[in-house]
This record gives structure tokens, C-alpha cells and sequence, in this order.
């Protein structure tokens, strides 16, 4: 395989947060003729859940019999993420307990991660019918499911970066560790952050220079960076140096300029990063339709919010190369990474209950 597609949201004609299971023998198709392993990724709707137990349960099936090589899995994008991104608007809600429950049931026949805010409640608070968040990351964690962190609140950066961190150590405290055991959402985007990571029109490119300088002139440290970046950043990026988690980069060069997506890959390295696409070819997201900025090529919601890319491998491996990253650094981000995150299955300390 040429690369392993590990979260994006449509394919060809496809909208992977609409499919139902007669699209997974052309989905895989495609996929093959790409040369693409892939893992589906679904904004999921509240009325799109039982269509989505059916397909997954469809794929179960289909991989069990050898049909479907080029698809790894699915893993869905919420409902429980910030107020704030360019999501699908039907894509944020609050599941009820038994809706947890067929959600954390898809585990085994093939559901592989669920990006979720972790500053959206204290892991003893509830997240519906008196359901803990920690009691709601177990039986995800139980069923093989693990979470991705992503889509932060932005009114407090002090309490989100301490609610990962409590959620990091809560998870490697029950489990066995692993910098695979958390996963991530992309890196920089939809989470509060002290500087500006992107510039995406004519006028914003204007002041690039010296927005830009104003972080990367500066040494990176594990003491700079929360006052560099902002707490939830520096959380994360500090995690990933002590393999507590795996972020998610994407080097489109419009979600995150290209400059800050090279030294993030020189603060980490290789061996601690995935690349990830996050984007669509068709005009539509979740039952929602999105318009293609001209200037950027990003995928906006009809509030000009950013909702996915169109950057595909081709395009961004060619950013990748462009910056100076080699051909088997490429093929570490974006096929030997995720290929072994998604192939690691959590599992409970033996002397944990």
C-alpha cells in the first residue's frame, strides 16, 4: 500500500458519514484501485445510528470473509466534542446511556477509535443518565475502542489541558501502556492556542511573516511551550514526547502552515506523529452541503467555518516532500504509524478490577 488513510471523510463520490452497506464493496474498490488502506471516518448524526450498527456490522462481515482488505475499520468524529469548529452541526449531540452502549458495542466488529472533547466533563461527572466519564471511557476501552482527543472547549485552557492530562493518566493508570493507547484528533486545530497557525486568504498571508516568527524564532522546550503555544498544545505535544499519546498532523499546508507542521516533525519526530488528510471529494458532509474556498481549497460550512480539506495523499505527501522530509520519513507518517496504531488493541492491567 502506498499510504494508510487513517482519518478522513469521503472517498470518490462517497460521504463516509452517509454510507450504508452496499457502499463497502465500491468504497473498497476504490480504495484498491488508489493503492489506499483507509479508515473511514463518520461525523454520526443521531438519526444516522442505526444505519451506522449496519454498515459496521456489514463490514465485520465482509472482512471476516477476506472482502474487504483495503478497509482497516471505521472511527467516528464525535457526538461528544466542543461547541465550537466547523463540524457538522448534527454531528454534536448528547447520547443517552443506551446509546453509549450500541455506540461502545461496535467495538469488536471493527469501530476503532471515537474522537471526543476530554475537557468535556471531569472524569466523575456525567455524560448522560448518570454514565461517568471514566466509567464511559472503560467500556469503550473494554470493547477495543479507544478515544481521540479532540475538539476542545475554548473558554478555560487552563481546565482543558488538566482534564487531558487527568484523562491521559486515568487511561494509562487502567491500561496497559502504550503511545498508542490515546489517540488524537489533528493537531493545532479546534483547540485554544496562544498563536496563529494558519493563514488561509490574501490578507491573512500579509501578516504570515511576522505571526509567524513570533513562534517559531523562539526555542522549543518542554518549559517554553506553554506560554508559547497555549496550554492544550504544550499538554499535548509533551504527552506525545513521554508516549502518552499519538497526534495527528495534517500537511494540507492550509489546516496548519506548513512551516509549523516542519517543526512540529523536528520537536517530535518521525516515530511520534501520524499524517492524516482529513478531507472529502464531494460537496456534502453529513447531510450537510459545503462550499470549496477558492483561495484555500478547504471545505466550508455555510458559516465560512472550516468543516474538512480536499487534500488529498498525492497533494500532501508533495507538501511533505517539499519541506524537506524524505521519502521513508513519508511512508513513517503516513502508512507504518497509523497502520501500527490502528493494529494495537488496548488492554486492562492485570491487576486492575
Amino acid at each position: 500500500m502506498t499510504a494508510f488513510l487513517y482519518h478522513f471523510h469521503g472517498l470518490g463520490g462517497f460521504d463516509f458519514s452517509a454510507m450504508a452497506p452496499d457502499d463497502l464493496k465500491n468504497v473498497q474498490d476504490l480504495a484498491a484501485q488508489r493503492d489506499l488502506e483507509i479508515l473511514p471516518t463518520v461525523y454520526l448524526r443521531r438519526e444516522a445510528l442505526p444505519r451506522l450498527r449496519d454498515t459496521v456490522q456489514a463490514f465485520s462481515e465482509l472482512s471476516a470473509a477476506g472482502d474487504v482488505p483495503n478497509i482497516a475499520g471505521f472511527a467516528i468524529e464525535g457526538p461528544l466534542l466542543g461547541p465550537d469548529g466547523g463540524i457538522p452541526r448534527r454531528g454534536k449531540w448528547y447520547p443517552t446511556a443506551e446509546e453509549w452502549t450500541q455506540l461502545t458495542a461496535l467495538g469488536p466488529m471493527g469501530l476503532k477509535y471515537v474522537v471526543m472533547a476530554p475537557d468535556a466533563a471531569d472524569l466523575d461527572e456525567s455524560v448522560g443518565d448518570g454514565l461517568s466519564f471514566a466509567e464511559l471511557l472503560g467500556r469503550f476501552y473494554d470493547n477495543g475502542v479507544r478515544i481521540g482527543v479532540g475538539h476542545y472547549h475554548r473558554d478555560n485552557p487552563h481546565r482543558s489541558a488538566r482534564r487531558l492530562e487527568e484523562v491521559l493518566d486515568h487511561l494509562h493508570q487502567h491500561y496497559e501502556s502504550s503511545p498508542f493507547l490515546v489517540l488524537t484528533d489533528h493537531l493545532y486545530n479546534d483547540m485554544p492556542r496562544n498563536f496563529v497557525h494558519a493563514w488561509r486568504s490574501a490578507a491573512a498571508l500579509e501578516r504570515r511573516p511576522d505571526e509567524l516568527a513570533s513562534v517559531m524564532a523562539p526555542r522549543w522546550t518542554r518549559d517554553t511551550l506553554t506560554d508559547l503555544l497555549g496550554p492544550v498544545p504544550a499538554a499535548m505535544l509533551n504527552a506525545a514526547l513521554d508516549d502518552r499519546l499519538m497526534p495527528c498532523l495534517n500537511f494540507d499546508g492550509r489546516h496548519v502552515d506548513l512551516a509549523l507542521c516542519r517543526r512540529t516533525v523536528d520537536y517530535l519526530g518521525t516515530d511520534r506523529l501520524i499524517a492524516l488528510t482529513d478531507h472529502i471529494e464531494v460537496d456534502t458532509m453529513a447531510g450537510e452541503p459545503l462550499t470549496q474556498d477558492a483561495h484555500s481549497g478547504l471545505r466550508l460550512r455555510d458559516d465560512g467555518a472550516v468543516a474538512a480539506g480536499s487534500s488529498d495523499y498525492p497533494t500532501q505527501r508533495a507538501n511533505m516532500l517539499s519541506i524537506g522530509l524524505d521519502d521513508d520519513q513519508v511512508q513513517q507518517l503516513f502508512y507504518r504509524n497509523p497502520k501500527a496504531a490502528i493494529e494495537f488493541r488496548p488492554t486492562r492491567q492485570t491487576s486492575r478490577v
